[in-house]
């Protein structure tokens, strides 16, 4: 870490509020979010100590709004993650209320498109089901590997034969 200039309150000063507004215009996201992401840049700011020069503020926004969307992404995967526990703790059954995973889709046909969505998923061979299944979720391959501790390699290979076995089922129906 580099030691600090000792101008970093004069700069939170001169820019935390204008940096919160663009953030906010850039990123549609709730209010606290777009404050922690400001603060991630803060305090990547006072990590790495970039040149003070007048496009700090723009590496400032840039950095803000990448974590923006990150805990963003973050956000909607607990999210959605929360409701179908919440749903399957109510109904007593993991085989019940399979259907409020897809909001507002109640017809026929999306009950059946997701039934058979699932038993694609379910027919595959179970490193490829995990790997898959923590990409749909939202994960990056560099999350899939520090979870499971698998190589990068290994990830990508089991992701390329998921997909093209989901492929060839859906060819095939």
């Amino acid at each position: 870490m580099t030691a600090a200039r000792g101008d970093e309150a004069a700069l939170f000063e001169e820019h935390h509020a204008r940096l919160i507004r663009a953030v906010g215009r850039a990123v549609q996201a709730p209010a606290v979010l777009v404050e922690d992401a400001c603060g991630w840049a803060w305090e990547q700011l006072v990590r790495t100590q970039p040149e003070r020069t007048p496009q700090l503020f723009g590496w400032l926004k840039t950095v803000a709004i990448h974590e923006a969307y990150r805990l963003s992404k973050l956000q909607r995967r607990e999210g959605a993650l929360e409701e179908v526990v919440h749903v399957n703790d109510h109904d007593g059954s993991s085989a019940e209320g399979w259907e409020h995973v897809i909001p507002g889709r109640t017809d026929l046909d999306a009950q059946l498109r997701a039934k058979e969505a699932l038993a694609t998923l379910a027919s595959l061979p179970e490193r490829q089901r995990r790997y898959l299944t923590l990409l749909v979720g939202g994960h990056r391959y560099n999350e899939i590997v520090a979870t499971t501790g698998a190589t990068y390699t290994n990830v990508n290979k089991h992701l390329t034969k998921a997909r093209a076995s989901v492929r060839g089922m859906q060819e095939a129906a």
